[in-house]
């Protein structure tokens, strides 16, 4: 009777561990190939833009190894660790925060209709140079250029998205990037160490039940960039998706995100003690990112960007 129950237990525990590693190779599979789920009901724009919150499940299954036990188990446990340190590890490291002595300072926020006064004022304050601000309210624009006149007398506009800079602007160009208006901007920044061509993005919101617009813009700014043959380029603004949104992937293949300068990641929204999602980014192409900051300044649901940009020779 001993040994039966013994047999029982045996078993039980073998099968136990046999559906544990299935989790754990489950999780694993989930992070790498989160860009291949369909995205039904959107589906996958919801598991995409969470992808890096997906460890969190391996304290859970820390505990369920503890529950389980068995060698096996701890090894299993190996595999979602390794793939989510491997992916999504390096992005929470901080970056280098030296100042080289050729840079420039861009800001960039959405500030949500009425913030842009304040957030062009902050910005200002805290350093940087280039100033693009989303979602401008209608009227703010002269309230906005007034603000920095002094410091920023240069300007471009195309519809909610603007420029505010310390340096000349050149070749300026509106983008609808496909949405049927204007929501994007391109200019050449005349700085110190030559001219930065500038990229300001608003995308379209994102949200399960339809983002085809955005995913649009996206792709047709990816087209925008490949094409571009200018040595230096920074695209800054609210993309409405992270580093991880499959859609995102055309522009990150073109440029690269400019690294958070603090542990963890650049998550800019929603502003509250516990945001979710890193959606504003600052991406370069032909310069390097010597800094980036998150700020919380003005009256916005967004956190604020501020990137330091060595320029080189």
């Amino acid at each position: 009777m001993a040994h039966s129950s013994h047999q029982r237990l045996s078993a039980s525990r073998i099968i136990a561990r046999f559906f544990f590693a299935l989790l754990c190779l489950a999780l694993a599979g989930l992070m790498v190939f989160h860009q291949q789920i369909p995205d039904v009901m959107g589906l996958g724009l919801i598991v995409d833009n969470l992808a890096p919150w997906m460890g969190l499940g391996i304290p859970v299954l820390l505990l369920m190894a503890l529950v389980v036990r068995g060698r096996i188990s701890f090894i299993a446990l190996l595999v979602p660790m390794v793939v989510w340190a491997v992916l999504f590890g390096p992005a929470f490291l901080p970056s280098d925060q030296r100042v080289p002595e050729a840079s420039l300072q861009v800001g960039t926020q959405n500030v949500q209709e009425s913030a842009g006064v304040q957030a062009a004022r902050e910005l200002a304050a805290h350093g940087a140079q280039v100033i693009t601000l989303q979602e401008i309210g209608e009227g703010q624009e002269p309230e906005i250029t007034a603000e920095l006149a002094e410091t920023h007398p240069y300007r471009y506009m195309v519809s909610t998205v603007g420029v505010w800079s310390a340096y000349p602007l050149k070749n300026p160009e509106p983008l609808d990037l496909g949405l049927g208006w204007d929501r994007a901007l391109r200019v050449d920044v005349a700085s110190g160490s030559g001219d930065v061509r500038l990229y300001a993005v608003h995308a379209a919101s994102a949200r399960p039940t339809g983002h085809h617009e955005r995913d649009m813009m996206l792709s047709s700014l990816a087209g925008y960039l490949a094409e571009d043959d200018s040595s230096k380029i920074v695209a800054a603004g609210d993309f409405n998706a992270t580093s991880s949104d499959r859609h995102f992937a055309p522009v990150a293949n073109q440029l690269e995100e400019a690294h958070y300068s603090d542990w963890g990641l650049a998550l800019t929204w929603p502003r509250t003690l516990f945001p979710m999602l890193g959606i504003d980014h600052v991406m370069l192409r032909g310069v390097e990112s010597a800094s980036l900051e998150r700020l919380e300044i003005a009256d916005s649901d967004h956190y604020a960007l501020a990137a330091t940009i060595d320029l080189g020779n």
